[in-house]
């Protein structure tokens, strides 16, 4: 009879380069300790036809151990032996496919200054690379304080050696960090509210600008989390000549 196999451990096996098959073979015969091929299909409901050559595989592969006989056993081996070896082999290839990397050398045309990003952990090791680089001047504008609070260990760092500005649209939203902010006034914030192009309603999260040179935004395109980062310090002085000229003055509240 065929039992729940947890999914979630299905899928942490595929990611360690077993298929779904394999991954359910090995769980299940885990969880049996030893059994026959007919009674790893039970289990696991693995289809019947690919059982043997599924098991003869792991076998290869070092993951369980074979008793032939009328019938054939299989036993796994332990799950820690497994995993250990997985995690060598992974680490080694790792470190090699890394040394491979750094020895390519291609000419490359000069790199874009405007980078489009879509995944949050990058978007934060770029944002987290920019701060590291800021030496005079750094101008925060935020709605978001679940996402600015991930960087106020650097921004606090920051605070002792340039001149530091953090602007929010409502103070009693960032009420659990321990920075000083200044607030915009509603009828800005209403503003910032309203970007609509082509029916997608944008919502600024998060924008930054680096010594006036660099700048990052973060916003959200109707459900999808965007970041752009644009490497051009004339874009930059004009960004910054729109938040001294715009935003400063639409701030009612200075300090928390």
């Amino acid at each position: 009879m065929c039992q729940q196999i947890n999914l979630q451990l299905i899928r942490n096996l595929e990611k360690l380069g077993l298929t779904e098959n394999e991954a359910k073979a090995y769980a299940g015969l885990v969880s049996l300790k030893e059994a026959t091929a007919r009674e790893i299909h039970e289990v696991t409901n693995v289809p019947r036809a690919k059982i043997y050559e599924i098991l003869d595989t792991l076998a290869k592969k070092g993951y369980l151990e074979v008793r032939q006989g009328s019938p054939t056993y299989f036993r796994a081996v332990d799950p820690k032996e497994v995993i250990e070896e997985i995690r060598d082999d992974f680490l080694n290839c790792s470190i090699d496919t890394l040394n491979q990397l750094n020895e390519l050398s291609y000419e490359l045309p000069k790199s874009s200054p405007v980078w489009y990003i879509q995944s949050d952990r990058v978007m934060k090791t770029r944002i987290r690379e920019i701060m590291d680089g800021i030496r005079e001047e750094l101008i925060i504008y935020s709605t978001n304080p679940e996402f600015l609070q991930e960087f106020e260990p650097e921004i606090k760092k920051l605070e002792k050696i340039c001149s530091v500005k953090l602007i929010v649209d409502k103070l009693d939203k960032f009420t659990s960090i321990s920075l000083d902010f200044r607030e915009t006034s509603k009828k800005f914030t209403s503003f910032m509210n309203k970007i609509a192009i082509d029916g997608v309603q944008y919502k600024e999260e998060f924008f930054m600008i680096a010594d006036g040179k660099v700048s990052i935004t973060v916003y959200r395109a109707g459900n999808r989390r965007e970041g752009l980062i644009i490497n051009l310090p004339i874009v930059a002085y004009l960004q910054k000549a729109i938040y001294e000229r715009l935003i400063v003055p639409s701030c009612i509240i200075e300090d928390k």
